[in-house]
Parts: structure tokens; sequence; C-alpha cells
């Protein structure tokens, strides 16, 4: 029976789909040695956001044929590794959007009314807490989103309509798209920076984008701002949005995503107090768990039942399309 190997467990709904269909394999720890080792047995693999679907893990599996996403991100796997072997790499580009961008939004909403100094000073007893002047009103206020592709584009069209935000927009690929929007794109990321009570990232950690928010772009920020990151962890410089958060230079931030995860005990990150964190929770919720098992499942399913799984990353690159 052809074998796959799932990098961690997935939800009961997804196992249902590959019960009975294959053998099943999962590795002993998840450490990459273990991943690896696991992976030389491997027809397919369903790969979570955790583990790293390397060159060296391609490489150690030579019946290795298509690597299924839960997720949409792909930048866990060496896509030019597998691409070289003629291996799919199949994600999910829509799942999570909903999830993401719901977390998204609380997470301004949570910035933007205090809620964590809030709920601290009931539980300790500083009731006066409650004149400290600090929450505002989001009506009116002009929120930044960089990148607007699916998740990025639900955000706008929820806060403009559900909560009355100015959107200012970048996307340079997209801009067009939006011409009958009430949202205002800038060709430069200095004049969102600079005109944007909360700036909401929403682009892959590529190349291009890799520490993209920088020291000068973070300075640049209004004092009165928040910056909301549920993308990855990689788009901004971590030790330049440190400092401004040490210094007070801008009102404060909220990370789901992280350079390293889990995010280290000893981060300097979790002495402050005007940060919002989240576990890389941001696309986990009940309903989208659901999905990404089930849909990751399905296109290794279709995919040894001969049929082409719906999303395939590198179709064009193998010749697909």
């Amino acid at each position: 029976m052809t074998r796959i190997l799932l990098s961690q467990e997935i939800h009961p709904e997804g196992r249902k789909i590959l019960d009975g269909n294959f053998d099943i394999l999962l590795p002993e720890n998840h450490s990459p040695e273990a991943f690896a080792r696991a992976a030389a047995e491997a027809e397919g693999i369903i790969l979570r956001t955790r583990t790293h679907a390397s060159r060296a893990v391609i490489d150690a599996a030579p019946q290795l044929k298509i690597i299924s996403r839960t997720g949409a991100g792909v930048d866990n796997v060496d896509v030019e590794a597998a691409t070289a072997r003629g291996i799919l790499v199949c994600n999910l580009p829509a799942v999570n959007n909903l999830s993401v961008a719901e977390h998204t939004i609380a997470m301004i909403l949570s910035l933007a009314k205090d809620l964590p100094a809030m709920d601290r000073a009931v539980r300790c007893g500083a009731w006066e807490e409650r004149n400290s002047g600090r929450p505002i009103e989001l009506e009116g206020k002009t929120l930044g989103i960089v990148g607007m592709g699916n998740i990025g584009s639900l955000v706008a069209r929820k806060c403009c309509l559900g909560l009355g935000m100015k959107i200012l927009a970048y996307d340079p690929y997209v801009a067009d798209k939006f011409a009958a929007e009430d949202y205002r794109f800038v060709s430069g990321l200095a004049e969102l920076f600079a005109e944007a009570d909360v700036v909401s990232l929403h682009c892959p950690n590529i190349p291009e984008t890799r520490n993209m928010v920088t020291r000068e772009l973070l300075y640049s920020m209004k004092s009165s701002a928040w910056i909301v990151n549920c993308a990855r962890g990689g788009v901004i410089n971590e030790e330049a949005l440190f400092e401004v958060l040490h210094d007070k230079k801008i009102a404060g931030a909220a990370l789901d995503v992280f350079p390293v995860e889990p995010l280290p005990l000893d981060s300097p990150f979790l002495k402050l107090d005007n940060i919002i964190f989240s576990p890389h929770a941001a696309a986990l919720t009940q309903e989208a768990t659901i999905r990404m098992s089930t849909d990751a499942a399905q296109a290794v399913l279709d995919f040894f039942s001969g049929k082409r799984p719906r999303y395939i990353y590198n179709a064009r690159d193998l010749g697909l399309t």
C-alpha cells in the first residue's frame, strides 16, 4: 500500500480520507533528522507549518511523488528541489483566509481597546485603569495594509465596511483589481507607514519581502500607531521592532508569527508591555483546521487515484498547465 508521511498528526476528519487508502507514517519525534528518516519510505508527504521539507529531506525520499501542504504558504518547502525531481508541491491558497483575517481584526481591536491591560487590571484589582484614557475608536482611522491578496483584501473589506476605517494599501501587483473600491493605493511603503494608524502585514516570506519592514519604516510611523503581523515573521527587522517598542516610539504591536518559532522564552520581546502575542495560531480555528486537513489529504488521494489535485503550486514549472 502507498505510504504517506504526516509531518505531524492531522485532524481526524483528514485521517478519515487517508485511513484504508494508505499506510500512514509518522516521524518518531519532531527533529529534522527524524523527519528525514521517516521520509525515506514515503511516496507522499502531508506537511504542516512547523516542519520543513528541505532539500535534505527530499533527497532522502527516493520514492516521493507529492508534498501536500496544509496551508497556503510553501516557504517550508524547498520547491526548487522538489520540482527538479518532478515532485508535485500542492498548497491550499484560500483555506484559512477567513480565520487569519478575523484573527488580524481581533488583534487590531485588542490593541485599540487595550484589552490585555484592562484584563490584567481587573484581575489585580486595579479598577482605576478604566480611566487610563488609552483605548481609542477605530472609525475614521487609517488602516495601512501591506499585501492585498486574499487575506489582506478581506481584512480591508471587513475593516472598511464593518469598522468604518479608511484603507491605505500597498501592493504593486493587484492595485488595478480594486479600482472600484474606496481604497487608496500608494506606490511605496514609506508613504503607508508614515500615514497609517495601524499597519497590517499580509505578504509571504520570500527573498523580496525578507526584512522588508526596515528600521527606517518603523521609525517613520506615528507615535500613536500600531503594527500587526499575522503573515510571516521574517518580513520585519526584528531588532528594529524591539527598539521602537522598547523606546515607545510607536504605541505597540501584535504578533502571531516570529522569525524563530516557538518564540524563545528568553526573548526580550516577552518583557515588553506594549505587545500582544499569539502562537502562530491565526489560521487554526476549528473550521479551518478541518478544512486544512481534509483538503490536504484530498490532494494526496486525488493524485494517487489518477486525478489532478486542485492546487499545484509548481504546476507551471512541471509543465502541467
